[in-house]
């Protein structure tokens, strides 16, 4: 899946955002916000869904998800930028005996090794021959794992563990701090009602909060 073919997502609107972050565990916050956007997740990829993720935090942060890291050798800070347009594409299913995970695969799964072996009984493809753990960990597309990048001062290799999803979903709850933060300062400077401050452009609730921030 090539960011051409990611599936069409349009940026929610914040309270839906908010509504969509309050479940209560990170795979339901991101089904939520894909939901949200607009993405049916049942046969979605976790890769694809990572990918979309990154795309909609951009779109509603205005910036892109970043992780820093120290090189060990020289000991320089250098910053890696994920978006669906630089990241490798997914490696793709092939004709091997597993299919990558999807969202709907990851749905009731019990904990622990019950849970891995049921992942892979829901991800073997029929008529393919026995699969093993390996088998899926070689076709699941998620952007979660170790990085590899060069140091921008020496050129040393430095590793990181990346989990994208993570990473976009906590950039979208800092957004959503701020957006409680203004409607907090323009209810106490206004007394205007939840659902007034809501329907105000983000542009213009953000300017109004940023006048009352100023004046306190």
């Amino acid at each position: 899946m090539t960011p051409a073919t990611l599936p069409a997502a349009a940026p929610p609107s914040l309270p839906a955002l908010a509504a969509a972050l309050a479940a209560p565990t990170e795979l339901a916050q991101a089904v939520g916000v894909l939901a949200a956007a607009g993405v049916p997740t049942a046969g979605l990829t976790l890769g694809g869904g990572d990918r979309v993720l990154l795309g909609l935090h951009r779109a509603l942060t205005g910036r892109d998800v970043a992780i820093a890291a120290a090189c060990p050798s020289c000991g320089v800070l250098g910053e890696v930028v994920l978006t669906a347009d630089t990241l490798p594409p997914p490696s793709g299913v092939g004709d091997g005996p597993v299919r990558p995970p999807t969202y709907a695969d990851l749905a009731g799964l019990p904990v622990g090794s019950a849970g891995a072996a049921e992942l892979l009984r829901r991800c073997t493809v029929a008529g393919r021959g026995p699969a093993t753990a390996d088998d899926l960990a070689g076709v699941d597309d998620s952007l979660c794992g170790p990085l590899v990048f060069g140091c921008p001062a020496c050129a040393e290799p430095v590793r990181c563990a990346v989990d994208a999803q993570t990473l976009a979903l906590r950039g979208l709850l800092d957004l959503l701090r701020r957006y409680d933060r203004e409607i907090h300062l323009l209810a106490a400077a206004y007394h205007w009602d939840l659902a007034t401050i809501e329907a105000l452009p983000d542009s213009r609730r953000s300017r109004l909060a940023a006048y009352v921030e100023a004046e306190r």
